[in-house]
Order: structure tokens, then sequence, then C-alpha cells
């Protein structure tokens, strides 16, 4: 069993007397030494020697490598290797008669670590590579850290997620619990919260953890059509039932049969729709729009709403009977401001996921980034929280996410004596703001806010928001 302490080297070199007085002189260094006499025998070598070596581990630790290989060029090997994402690491060190400046430059341009001219001296040999070991082994440790990170990281997501939830904060705990209790029930859920705190995200974990998650979970956002639109897309209609009906039509409703319905955005609802909800949540019976039939479903209904459904019933906007066959089981997610602790754990998830889906290693925030974190006030919740470290991870340079990578917005102090704005004002400048930057194009700013073109135009109409 090869000894895990000894290093181990491949000369690449097609002169015999070479390759013996290197290897004697490595041998008696400690070192373990492996030779080829070709290119392509090198990366056969190194392939073979890859299938039996952890995956934590290079095939070798270092590579001597000659640029003279009979036919073969040594600095086409190198290109492949250094081209490896398993074997880039190895350290380079090309083996070459010239001794020119350019030479070496050229060298280490196509990615060597470094290079040698022969004839060497025994100790300029070792010397080099020393140097070069103990860079792989700093890499080593580098790599071996950021490993250990990742799978700390991990770990606290999977002791404090349920399905793609995270928190660990109390109330997100609670939640957790609570979803664990309702699942396998048939009960109607109410999920109440600001936009952007992942209300459908628990509406999903809800129906997965049931016995309905072989079953189809069905989204249907309420706010996206009008009064018509949303009765057809929610019931169905039959062919001719209004203008532009030219066939039959399944709604979500009965595609979610057996399964479980997520009504988005409830509080969006007209009255008249409001009736026929209340009416399928009493005894799972509709028509389609302009139909006889009456049909029967079974479905579980989750239901979600960033509005106060108590303050709409009293302005006689939201039907009282509707909103207690709704809130069955009440489900309140708390905004992130209320949740800071959150933070650092969904930071960490966020960059994750950005590194694998963006090609960038940017594993890490400094400190005053997290400072920057805890003192912001989050009005657009873990959806804002999101965009700005998929930003970030964007423009970063380096490995760590510093302030100059973070939308300029959260650089920016308040003065002395400004007043807190609500969040309605917050949401209205947001809007204004997406508006603005996009010459009030209503297609794009919808897609920069994350929000239908039917909700940013209901949004408009609330704000009093107009192109001058």
């Amino acid at each position: 069993m090869e000894n895990k302490t000894t290093k181990k080297i491949l000369i690449v070199e097609d002169e015999k007397d070479t390759v013996e007085m290197i290897t004697a002189l490595l041998e008696l260094e400690g070192y373990q030494v492996f030779s080829a006499s070709s290119g392509t025998e090198a990366m056969r070598f190194l392939e073979t020697r890859r299938q039996v070596t952890p995956e934590s581990e290079t095939p070798v630790d270092l590579i001597l490598l000659d640029i003279m290989l009979g036919d073969e060029d040594g600095r086409d090997v190198c290109q492949k290797i250094k081209g490896d994402e398993e074997m880039r690491f190895i350290p380079v060190v090309m083996l070459t008669v010239r001794s020119s400046l350019q030479d070496k430059i050229n060298t280490l341009n196509i990615g060597a670590d470094d290079y040698l001219t022969k004839p060497f001296i025994n100790e300029e040999l070792l010397a080099k590579i020393k140097v070069m070991l103990r860079i792989k082994d700093l890499h080593d440790d580098l790599k071996r850290e950021r490993n250990r990170n990742i799978l700390l990281s991990q770990a606290l997501e999977k002791r404090y997620s349920f399905g793609n939830i995270l928190g660990k904060n109390s109330r997100m705990q609670e939640i957790y619990e609570l979803i664990s209790d309702i699942s396998n029930t048939d009960s109607t859920v109410l999920i109440q919260g600001e936009s952007g705190t992942g209300k459908e995200l628990i509406a999903r974990a809800i129906h997965f953890n049931s016995y309905r998650k072989t079953k189809p979970f069905v989204v249907a956002n309420c706010s996206a059509y009008s009064q018509n639109l949303l009765e057809s897309e929610l019931f169905g209609h039959e062919k001719g039932a209004f203008t532009g009906a030219i066939r039959r039509k399944i709604g979500r409703f009965e595609l979610a049969h057996g399964g479980t319905i997520f009504l988005d955005e409830i509080g969006e609802v007209s009255p008249p729709t409001q009736i026929l909800l209340l009416r399928v949540l009493q005894d799972h019976r509709f028509e389609r729009v302009g139909g006889e039939e009456t049909l029967e479903v079974d479905v579980r209904v989750v239901a979600a709403t960033n509005k106060n459904l108590m303050e709409e019933m009293r302005k006689g906007t939201f039907r009282e009977d509707l909103y207690y066959r709704l809130n069955v089981i009440p489900i309140f997610v708390p905004p992130l401001r209320e949740r800071k602790d959150d933070i650092p754990l969904l930071t960490s998830h966020f960059l994750q996921k950005f590194s694998r889906e963006k090609g960038k290693e940017v594993t890490s925030i400094i400190s005053e980034v997290m400072e920057l974190f805890l003192a912001h006030s989050w009005p657009g919740n873990v959806r804002e929280l999101e965009n700005v470290i998929e930003h970030a991870s964007i423009i970063a340079k380096k490995e760590e996410i510093l302030p100059k990578d973070l939308p300029q917005y959260l650089l920016q102090k308040p003065l002395p004596n400004q007043q807190l704005f609500s969040l309605k004002d917050h949401e209205r400048g947001l809007i204004l703001k997406a508006l603005e930057e996009t010459n009030w194009n209503k297609h794009q700013a919808s897609k920069r806010l994350k929000i239908t073109r039917t909700t940013l135009y209901g949004k408009m109409k609330r704000y009093g928001l107009t192109k001058e």
C-alpha cells in the first residue's frame, strides 16, 4: 500500500539516461517516481491512475515534462493536462534546452507552472520541486477547507429546512412542525404573508409531504386574469361560451383532480368569482363556463395572499363566508426583517445555488457585507435577498462578495432626519424605479420586478403611477 504522505512525481521524457538520473535523485529524496516516454503514454498513465485514486486526490503531485518528445510537443501535453478540470491543479515544470526570455514566457503562457533549462543542477531541480509541491499542498488545504465549509453549510440546510424552505428561526420551525401535522389531512389552508416570503414553497411542501404527492400540484395565480378569464382558467369553459372560445377548455380544478390546487393571490378575486369558489369549497362541485354539466372533483385547496383579508372583509371586498372556508388552517409567514437570524443560512444557500448556475466559485461574503444584510429591512423579503446575491455573484471578481459587488441601493445610508417609509411607500418606489429604468416598458418592468403584467397594472392603478 502506498504511503499517503509520499509525494508522487511523473517524469515525461524520451531520453532514457535523463529519466534514470532524475529518478535516482528523486527516490533518494523519498519521492515515488513514475515515468513515461511520450505524451500519449503520459496521458494514458494519468487516466489509469485517476481511476484508482481517491476523488479527493490527484493522480500525481507534480509532473516534470520535456518540451521535445520525439514527434510530440510537450506544450500540447501541458495544455491537455491544464484543460482537464480534475488535473489542472497538478504543478507542471517544463524541461527545455532553450534559455531565451521569450521561450520562458511562451512556456508559462501555455499553462506551465515553472520551467527548468537543461542541463540543470540537481539542487536547482530539487528546490523547484519543493516549491511547487508546497504550493500544491496550500491549494489542497484550501480545497479541503472549502469542501468542509460546503458540507457544514449543507448540514445546516438539512437541519433547518423543510422541502425547499430554509429557516432556523423559531417561527419558521413552528411552520415546519405545522406542515408535518397537516400534510396528510384534506383541510383547507390559508397562507398569509408579504410578497417574496415563500408562500408557494410552503404550499408545495404541504402537497409533497401528503398522500396526494403523486397527484398533480396545480398553481392558479388569481391576480393574473380578469374576472371572466379567471373563471375560465379555474373552471374551464365549453366551446362557444364566449367570443374566442373555439374549443372546450379544461380548468385548473379539473387538472388538479386527486391532488392539490394552489390559489395564489386569493385576495384579488372579484366578488362574483368568490361565490363560485365558495361553492367548490363547500361541495367540490362546479360547472364549466357556458356549460350545464355539473362536475365533481377531489382536490385539496391551499390559498395564499399578501393582503389583510380581515381588512378586506371590513371594506366589503372579500366575502366573510369564503374567508372562514379558506381559513381552516392559517399559516402566517414572517417577513425576513423579523427573522434576520435566517439571513446567514439563506445567504449560504443562494451562494451555492448561483455558484453552480453561473459556473463561478463565489463561495462566501466578507463580514462587512453581512453587516449590510443584517441592517437592511428587506421589503422584498427572501426574493429580494436572492436577487441581491445573484447580482453580486455575477459582478464579483473574487471568491468573496465585497460591498462594491452589491446593488447600489444597499450601500446608501439614510440621512439622520430621514423618516421610515411604510411598506406601501417602498413598493411604490420600487415599481416607479423599475418603470423609469425601462422607459415605462410594462413588459420589461414586470420581468424586472418578477410579477405579472396584470399585477403590475393593478399596482400602478393603486398607486396612481402614470407616465408624465
